[in-house]
């Protein structure tokens, strides 16, 4: 019996030395040492000795292993990565900043962009020494002097001559100061530009050369007149213009994008506006000019007379009556014009184009004449009797008899003896007969 009492206990020995070591373990190394060590053992205790080994593995082997690998792993990890981004800064170089752009200060000082004067030292067809002052020398190369990256730089400058030009915020193997005379001459342009358009004044450059849409205008950067804005008239021969010194109003400006629209006939049209106001001045109701007629409208025709545009009105054009101003004037058409009125306050000046006296004064009531019938009506035959003057024959007017219509007496283009009946200067109407012009 004792014997059976031995081996029923042994069950709960087993779960205890098993137990203990889990959730110590936090690391694969002491799990691996709880797997080998722990249960062999406990086997073999428990046919002999079941309480004493277990107890001195749980004790021993478990807890000084998890804790030496806390110590050692954790802390030189983190050591090493904070060391290694000090390494990597040191070891990058500082990027050279490119031209145009603002960047650190150089060895002397000197910001990119910073426009210096300095006296030309020394020339050769490739680059120009510049004296700074204060021991400092920089260059320039052909390709940031001009527009003409082969341009020989001897035949530019001479010495002794101050040039402007733009720090490029490097240095070349001699140590000197790389500079931009073409970069500074472009802040300096843009500079005026921008005051220029603050101002709505005008900037000089020069035609440079036929482009697709317009003109290509060098004003320090390169600007764009598009067709449209050239002049006030429209130019056929755009080649003509090349190589002209212009001045130009700024329409856009854009520093950024290096875009540029210029207006020449913004200046053109404020210069005439300018001699025209001025003109104005000296005109007078009476006075006649010579014109030229600019424009056409169903009221009347405009006449321009040394930039001064004038209406001569439809009433205005002839002594005749006159329908529409194209039955006596075109557009280009050169007249004498004489100023009826001026209203300076709104620049308006009327014009008429009657410069011979009225023909109406001419007629005689009761006097005869002869005259071609231009057109009938329901009513009667227009007559006219010369160039200015139109009466209307009245059908009643016509014969002694009854007439239900013109054509039975006359027809258009022939010639007819009428008698004035009645002349009205302020209506312009005047009344002529047939019937009394036969009776006598």
């Amino acid at each position: 019996m004792s014997e059976v009492e031995v081996t029923a206990e042994e069950p709960t020995v087993k779960p205890e030395p098993a137990a203990e070591p889990e959730p110590v373990v936090e690391e694969p190394e002491p799990e691996a040492a709880a797997e080998e060590e722990p249960q062999p053992e406990p086997e073999a205790a428990a046919e002999e000795e079941p309480q004493p080994e277990p107890e001195a593995a749980a004790e021993e082997e478990p807890q000084p292993e998890p804790e030496a690998a806390a110590e050692e792993e954790p802390q030189p990890e983190p050591e090493a990565a904070a060391e290694e981004p000090d390494t990597e800064d040191a070891a990058d170089p500082k990027p050279e900043a490119p031209p145009g752009e603002a960047a650190s200060p150089t060895v002397d000082g000197l910001t990119g962009g910073t426009i210096v004067s300095g006296t030309v030292k020394t020339k050769a067809a490739h680059e120009i020494e510049l004296d700074l002052g204060g021991d400092r020398i920089g260059v320039i190369s052909q390709r940031y002097w001009g527009d003409d990256p082969a341009a020989d730089l001897t035949q530019q400058c001479v010495l002794g001559e101050v040039v402007n030009a733009a720090v490029l915020v490097r240095e070349d193997h001699k140590g000197r100061i790389v500079l931009s005379r073409l970069w500074a001459m472009q802040q300096i342009a843009w500079v005026d530009i921008a005051r220029s358009a603050a101002a709505n004044e005008a900037v000089t450059g020069t035609i440079t050369a036929v482009v697709k849409g317009g003109l290509s205008c060098d004003v320090g950067v390169r600007g764009f007149i598009p067709s449209s804005l050239i002049d006030v008239e429209p130019v056929e021969n755009l080649q003509a213009l090349v190589g002209r010194e212009v001045q130009c109003k700024v329409v856009e400006a854009d520093q950024v994008s290096g875009r540029l629209v210029l207006s020449r006939k913004a200046v053109v049209r404020a210069e005439q506006r300018k001699a025209a106001k001025a003109f104005m001045e000296t005109m007078s109701a009476g006075d006649e000019y010579t014109g030229k007629v600019v424009d056409i409208q169903d009221f009347g025709a405009f006449v321009d007379i040394n930039g001064v545009r004038g209406l001569v009105h439809t009433t205005e054009l002839s002594w005749k009556r006159v329908q529409h101003p194209n039955e006596v004037v075109s557009v280009g058409d050169e007249v004498q014009v004489k100023v009826k009125s001026i209203q300076k306050p709104k620049q308006r000046v009327n014009l008429t184009m009657k410069l011979t006296p009225d023909p109406l004064t001419e007629l005689e009531v009761g006097g005869l004449m002869t005259g071609r019938v231009t057109r009938l009506a329901d009513f009667g035959a227009f007559v006219a009797v010369n160039d200015d003057i139109e009466g209307l024959v009245h059908i009643t007017e016509m014969a002694e008899y009854r007439v239900y219509h013109p054509e039975e007496i006359v027809l258009p283009g022939e010639e007819v003896w009428v008698k004035v009946l009645a002349v009205d200067r302020k209506r312009r109407r005047v009344d002529l007969s047939i019937s009394q012009a036969i009776a006598g």
